[in-house]
């Protein structure tokens, strides 16, 4: 028999996920644009016409994996900021793109704003640009524009202020205002009493002169040039609203993600009221204004919507936003004769039949927005359960019984209430599930999670390390216990760690709490279990090292320099020989006593390795690959 077999994965959903819609010029009309993440794929714009129906998609230049601003200039063209930090152009005359700024700034570009001379746009961590774009030349960079400490570091929310300056709503670890002088080229940074203390802000935007400011749910009505709080108008009932808000006939609307529904505010009446409820199925929907009556907006999986707000009529529309998207999670679930996995980024699932190599995009996963992040085969209530950001959730699907989000995949279990936002890992150890996390934006304090797949109920310990999140997770029912690895600091560095060193941790199943908490080297930030060796012990990594971990009697057994890029490994139950990829292949790892080595058997390397009866899956680029274990040892 081959070797191995290759599954194409099926072509999903492509995200609009953190993206700016914007009015914008398209062959010859007005049109509404936004943008797909793209990653590796490779970024795209989409364009549609709310009143004729018209639509069309142009891919972004070779290596910018998405746009979140997008801004049309006084001079009709489009400017994007990038996945990469780029600022491009997109001239509608000529149907083209062009790079206008690139590797001045290097990260994510969250968002930006375009006055009557100048492209703003702002990047990780909290750099800024300003580009000149009558006379086609940066003018400056701030490399970060936040004087302030901790210096803020997503800049998601960029308008131009009444006097002509640009303002800044940047966050996380803290949320600040930066006020930009585009005459001078200096940037004065604000932290009021209504923000301090508060990790970030959802939206901002000028009404009527003033600033209006979506803070935890909230909207805080502030002055401006001063920044001081006039009122504070209490979200509705369903929950926060914002995002991305707009003005339409001199009256605020705003998405709210807890109940799908769009949200009106008059300044006279003071409170939300629903404009329409059940506008989609949740998650992320970003709207903007069409005309002088329409709201319009368009839902992470591409389906584009209009709400006019005289008649109150509800269109829709799909852009049928699909294309290749590589794996983030992965899951072989031999019952069912079936490989289980999600792209990044747009809270959706697929699944291929392990005999024929169909595959078919399941749809939604999971509440809110982000992605699947672990999967694992449940065999007790035989479901497929899945773990997600931005919500800690777990999720459960039963592959028997229709898809039918939210009923089936339906919630299990989510560990959002203690503060926790990223899986970092989820085990089953025969019995429960486990489930490693790290907490929301800007604050520390990861868990460890136990939940019963047949009730739901969840265990939360946070702090398990004061001030560190959990960065992996391994279960071993032989000796009752689950093994851990911390690391001391914020999601994304989006908050200064108070500890000097990550650590390795021994849980005990039965006593529920943590018997042995213990550091490789002092002052390393980080460390990582990857795997739990016949002898008992557990191979950690750390510092581009490997060691094995005796956790009962605290010993450690250096084995020397990490294959490069090897981050987790995996044991062939039949012939306990580990596997792994590195070094661009895939191949087996040998432990010895006071060394380590790896021997590439296959020429091909990927992630998510996971071994079922004598075949080892693992993904890579846009495909799956199946390797048989006793045909590659012969």
């Amino acid at each position: 028999m081959n070797q191995i077999r290759r599954y194409n994965i099926p072509h999903s959903r492509m995200p609009f996920v953190n993206a700016e819609v914007e009015q914008t010029q398209f062959q010859g009309e007005k049109h509404l644009v936004s943008s797909i993440w793209g990653g590796s794929s490779g970024g795209r714009i989409y364009f549609w016409n709310p009143d004729t129906g018209s639509k069309g998609m142009r891919e972004l230049p070779d290596g910018v994996p998405g746009a979140y601003m997008l801004r049309t200039a006084g001079d009709g063209c489009l400017y994007l900021g990038c996945g990469n930090g780029d600022l491009i152009r997109y001239d509608a005359e000529v149907d083209e793109f062009e790079i206008l700024v690139s590797g001045e700034l290097r990260s994510i570009t969250w968002g930006g704003c375009v006055t009557d001379r100048y492209a703003v746009w702002a990047a990780s961590p909290g750099h800024v640009g300003v580009y000149d774009y009558r006379d086609e030349r940066l003018v400056k960079g701030f490399r970060p524009i936040d004087t302030d400490d901790p210096t803020a570091l997503y800049g998601h929310c960029v308008a131009e202020a009444p006097d002509g300056k640009v303002l800044l709503a940047i966050d996380v670890p803290q949320a600040r205002f930066i006020v930009l002088d585009v005459e001078s080229m200096t940037a004065v940074s604000h932290t009021p009493p209504n923000i301090e203390g508060i990790g970030s802000t959802n939206d901002a935007l000028f009404w009527e002169g003033e600033l209006a400011v979506f803070v935890q749910g909230d909207l805080h009505l502030m002055t401006y040039p001063r920044l001081e709080l006039r009122e504070t108008i209490t979200k509705p009932d369903a929950g926060g609203v914002g995002g991305k808000a707009c003005l339409v006939g001199g009256r605020l609307y705003a998405y709210c993600n807890a109940d799908g529904g769009l949200y009106v505010l008059d300044r006279s009446v003071g409170k939300w009221e629903v404009a329409t409820s059940e506008w989609t199925e949740g998650g992320n929907t970003t709207i903007h204004p069409w005309g002088d009556a329409d709201v319009c907006g368009v839902t992470v999986s591409g389906e584009t919507l209009r709400f006019n707000t005289v008649t109150g009529e509800v269109d829709r529309m799909d852009l049928e936003s699909t294309g290749p998207m590589g794996s983030h999670a992965l899951c072989v679930v031999p019952d069912k004769n079936l490989i289980v996995g999600a792209p990044f980024i747009n809270q959706r699932f697929w699944t291929v039949n392990i005999e024929t190599g169909v595959g078919v995009d399941c749809g939604r996963a999971a509440p809110g927005g982000g992605q699947i992040n672990q999967i694992v085969w449940e065999p007790i209530t035989q479901r497929v359960l899945m773990s997600s950001y931005t919500t800690s959730a777990v999720t459960a699907y039963d592959p028997s019984a229709p898809l039918d989000w939210p009923n089936n995949p339906s919630l299990l279990a989510s560990a959002q209430n203690e503060g926790q936002m990223r899986p970092m890992g989820l085990v089953h150890d025969g019995q429960y599930v486990w489930l490693a996390t790290s907490p929301a934006y800007g604050t520390l304090g990861g868990a460890l999670s136990r939940i019963d797949p047949q009730s739901g109920d969840i265990k939360i310990w946070r702090h398990l390390v004061p001030d560190q999140k959990v960065n992996a997770v391994l279960v071993d029912p032989e000796r009752r216990k689950v093994y851990c690895s911390t690391e001391i600091y914020g999601d994304a560095n989006s908050a200064p760690p108070t500890q000097t060193t990550g650590q390795l941790v021994s849980f005990d199943m039965d006593e529920l709490e943590a018997v042995r908490i213990q550091a490789i080297e002092e002052g390393e930030g980080s460390a990582r279990v990857m795997a739990i060796l016949t002898s008992g012990e557990v191979l950690a990594q750390q510092n581009g090292q490997c060691y094995a971990w005796d956790a009962q009697g605290g010993n450690l057994r250096g084995l020397g320099p990490a294959p490069r890029d090897c981050r987790d490994a995996v044991m062939d139950p039949v012939t306990n020989q580990l596997w792994t990829s590195a070094e661009g292949h895939l191949g087996r790892l040998e432990v010895g006593e006071k060394n380590l080595s790896f021997v590439p058997v296959v020429e091909e390397g990927g992630s998510y390795l996971h071994i079922v009866g004598r075949m080892l899956y693992f993904a890579s680029a846009f495909e799956v690959f199946g390797v048989d274990l006793d045909a590659i040892q012969e």
